[in-house]
């Protein structure tokens, strides 16, 4: 069983559909399905980044796998796919700490995703945006350094639409 983080605290899990493999998700449209997402490393190739990319538009949901308790590609994978228009749900897991829950919100998170253990060893107190520094509140240091590693490696933006705006 797993356990979301959100603003308001820890509630159930509430997405009813499951996660497919960003290496196994179609190209190909399917309008009448909503996809679940898993990226398990941020650190993506180009080629998965576009594949990425081409279904932003049916996902509803990503999932990005955080390899350590430090992973900053986790973080601007995130506000990379925010900056390239995805509206959907972003959900962080794995090696995720309480207090870097602000981080995490200001990349672009929604929510984070806990394990039991996780929920039982990181009290719902802790989990909580910071005081005088919620998600909106000023500039976070991503805000300088947002998607630089896509523009270091030359990915181009998803979608012509994306890239003017």
């Amino acid at each position: 069983m797993t356990v979301l983080v959100r603003d308001t605290g820890f509630v159930p899990d509430d997405w009813p559909h499951a996660y497919v493999p960003v290496m196994a998700v179609s190209r190909a449209p399917d309008p009448g399905r909503l996809l679940g997402v898993d990226v398990s490393d941020a650190a993506l190739a180009p080629q998965i980044w576009d594949r990425l990319c081409a279904v932003l538009d049916r996902a509803g949901l990503i999932r990005i796998g955080l390899r350590d308790f430090g992973d900053a590609k986790a973080c601007d994978l995130a506000r990379g796919l925010r900056l390239h228009g995805f509206a959907g749900r972003l959900r962080a897991h794995g090696a995720v700490l309480a207090r870097n829950y602000t981080l995490y919100r200001r990349a672009g998170f929604d929510e984070v995703e806990l394990s039991r253990d996780q929920a039982q060893r990181q009290a719902a107190e802790h989990w909580r945006l910071l005081p005088g520094r919620d998600a909106g509140a000023g500039t976070s240091f991503l805000g300088t350094i947002s998607c630089s590693r896509f523009a270091a490696h030359g990915r181009k933006a998803c979608g012509s639409a994306r890239a003017s705006s």
